[in-house]
């Protein structure tokens, strides 16, 4: 799982640091905060890792210098990403990004001693620097062909420790939902395929793979959302082509509809179902109750916490925090804002003056609702500004120090 993350210089963040908790995890804010831009900042150190980094632009219809942040003069973008492992082991992924090469020119991975300690001893398990690498007290290697992302994404498992492998193939197996699609879930598709893709374009082909017991409570789960749906098939048609099909039940009788023909909200709901008991390690939904009826919105929100995966969503809803108790709200819920220099930052919602009091005689979704968002965003800046200066005069107090220990 990812306990923290912290982004500088891309798109709208120049320097932003978020924990995360195991499982559920929500960010709210104004529209045009960044929120979004969060995801797809996770979704790239997954791509990093997973040395696909042309197809992840390709698929956005982006190029490498859509990604940097026009609020910094820095070049490279930069990603530290601190990772549970299942072991329990703790480890700090940092990256730098060349938007030429398309390639992290520098990369190291730490692992933490002592997790929780603050600040937590750390060992250097992994480094890349001045195109030569070197895992754990080995020999440094000189790197002697081209790579696109992470340098983990290319050297075979043989090559690094199990601890490096898991972290790899668990920042890897992240999954971004965030451009979650009808129009696209309604399409056929082509193969077998491990997810459903970022839009919903492979959810046939996804469904057709999934067999057996999983299979039987994905269907009895959705029954619990759709009463009438009892089933689905997924149709193999000429050259591969899947066609999903959904079977309903009414008065004794079975009807049979055509994905084209399901309503929006259904597809949403089977995408974001089939997800939940996937094998991926975290899974990023944008706008998680868009198309979601609000008689099925607790349901929902119950089962993305029950799923394994940790889950990290955006919302404009009061009614997703509604049905989280206060406990999940205070660690779970994130507000991202534009601070003074027009960059995205982060707080978490329930810590910050104007909110933390609310919790003890509101629900977390009535806090929602009694704070005023622009208001808030206002005194975040201003705690932004207090720190800022704060550093500042600290940087001049040492400069100060250092000037009188030369004279």
């Amino acid at each position: 799982m990812i306990a923290s993350l912290t982004v500088r210089n891309f798109k709208s963040i120049v320097d932003l640091n978020l924990k995360f908790s195991e499982h559920f995890n929500c960010l709210v804010g104004l529209n045009g905060a960044g929120k979004t831009s969060v995801l797809q900042a996770i979704d790239f150190a997954c791509h990093m890792m997973g040395g696909d980094i042309d197809s992840w632009l390709k698929a956005r219809g982006w190029v490498s210098q859509d990604l940097h942040s026009k609020l910094s003069p820095a070049s490279n973008l930069i990603f530290f990403i601190v990772y549970r492992l299942p072991s329990g082991k703790v480890f700090e992924w940092k990256a730098a990004f060349n938007r030429v090469t398309r390639s992290c020119t520098r990369e190291e991975v730490s692992e933490h001693l002592l997790p929780g300690a603050t600040p937590s001893p750390k060992k250097i398990v992994f480094d890349v620097q001045r195109n030569r690498y070197v895992v754990g007290d080995g020999t440094k290697m000189d790197i002697s062909f081209n790579y696109k992302g992470s340098l983990l994404s290319q050297l075979k498992d043989e090559l690094l420790t199990e601890d490096l492998v898991a972290l790899r193939d668990g920042i890897k197996s992240i999954r971004s939902l965030e451009l979650l699609s009808p129009h696209l879930m309604r399409t056929s598709s082509r193969d077998a395929d491990s997810d459903i893709g970022i839009g919903g374009e492979k959810l046939s082909a996804y469904l057709f793979t999934v067999k057996g017991e999983q299979r039987a409570q994905l269907v009895e789960l959705l029954g619990k959302f759709y009463p009438a749906a009892v089933d689905f098939k997924v149709v193999q048609q000429r050259a591969g082509w899947k066609r999903l099909v959904l079977i309903e039940e009414y008065g004794g009788r079975r009807i049979e509809t055509e994905a084209k023909h399901i309503n929006d909200g259904l597809l949403r709901v089977l995408a974001i179902l089939s997800q939940a008991q996937s094998r991926q390690s975290a899974l990023l939904f944008d706008e998680v109750e868009n198309g979601v009826n609000p008689e099925i919105a607790e349901q929902l929100v119950d089962v993305l916490q029950d799923c394994p995966q940790q889950v990290i969503v955006t919302s404009h809803s009061p009614l997703i925090l509604n049905y989280l108790s206060d406990e999940t709200a205070r660690r779970a819920v994130s507000f991202v804002y534009r601070s003074w220099d027009g960059s995205s930052k982060a707080r978490p919602f329930f810590s910050l003056p104007q909110v933390k009091g609310k919790l003890d005689y509101m629900g977390p979704g009535e806090a929602f609702v009694d704070t005023d968002l622009t208001d808030l965003t206002e005194e975040c800046v201003r705690l932004d500004l207090l720190e800022h200066n704060k550093r500042l005069a600290t940087k001049k107090a040492e400069e100060l120090r250092k000037q009188r220990g030369t004279e």
